[in-house]
């Protein structure tokens, strides 16, 4: 759906993240998010605005974000609060769904925070996330370990698992109906990266992406950044029929706490 690609455009600064976006939220769609509902770095809130209408809680790390989603219009939470993940502590009435997008494949000692959303989900509550997968690794731009090493800093991918993996760490915990729903391929990552490792040069916050921003806010016209989001939508909407094969780089995972 070309509307649904233009706003992922609108919300991200550089081309790579609409795109990943894109797939992720496909993914995400039909998932029966039952409430109370925890996400765990929320964000801005700008992706999950897109998924779901209201969330009961919402935890980030960085208090900008919290801020930002805070004043998002409309502000899809009840509740936000600027806590690191890994100082989850239980909820005594239970949540019915734990999410958190992209966010455990970088917190460290996620196995304590994978038990903490565990022991906060009721009885038949869900824990729904999304993750790169380590298979990513085979299908980035260069095919070179020391390049592999470097994209997994420059994205600080602290957990890149495989989905033998992650369903192990999740059934050691407790869970049980592990699902998997992978979302991006190949050479849908192949293409993904290279756009991004480009979005990546600079240090930390100072980078092209980060760049592109302030130019798009402050220099360019309101006609002019429609014109080019209409380009790269279009150009994103060809290139998404290349997302395709068995080799899954990301996935979202669905498990049960019984």
């Amino acid at each position: 759906m070309q509307g649904e690609m233009m706003c992922m455009v609108q919300s991200y600064s550089w081309p790579s993240q609409a795109f990943w976006r894109y797939f992720e939220l496909q993914a995400l769609r039909g998932v029966p998010f039952e409430r109370p509902i925890l996400e765990i770095g929320c964000g801005d809130g700008e992706f999950t605005s897109r998924l779901l209408e209201e969330i009961d809680e919402a935890i980030d790390i960085n208090p900008r974000s919290v801020e930002k989603a805070k004043r998002a219009q409309p502000c899809i939470y009840r509740s936000v609060r600027c806590q690191d993940a890994r100082q989850l502590h239980p909820d005594h009435e239970g949540y019915g769904t734990v999410y958190a997008n992209c966010v455990m494949e970088h917190i460290p000692e996620v196995d304590s925070v994978l038990r903490a959303c565990f022991q906060s989900l009721r009885h038949g509550g869900m824990l729904a996330i999304t993750v790169p997968l380590m298979e990513m690794n085979e299908h980035l731009l260069l095919p070179w370990n020391w390049y592999a090493r470097l994209r997994r800093g420059q994205l600080q991918h602290l957990n890149l698992l495989s989905i033998p993996e992650w369903r192990d760490k999740l059934t050691g915990l407790g869970f049980t109906g592990v699902q998997f729903r992978p979302y991006l391929y190949g050479p849908a990552c192949r293409f993904w990266d290279s756009l991004d490792a480009f979005a990546c040069i600079g240090s930390g916050r100072y980078n092209l992406s980060s760049a592109a921003r302030i130019l798009g806010r402050t220099l360019l016209s309101r006609s002019a950044k429609r014109a080019i989001q209409t380009t790269v939508t279009g150009w994103l909407e060809r290139k998404r029929t290349i997302n395709y094969g068995t080799d899954a780089c990301a996935a979202a995972i669905l498990a049960i706490k019984e």
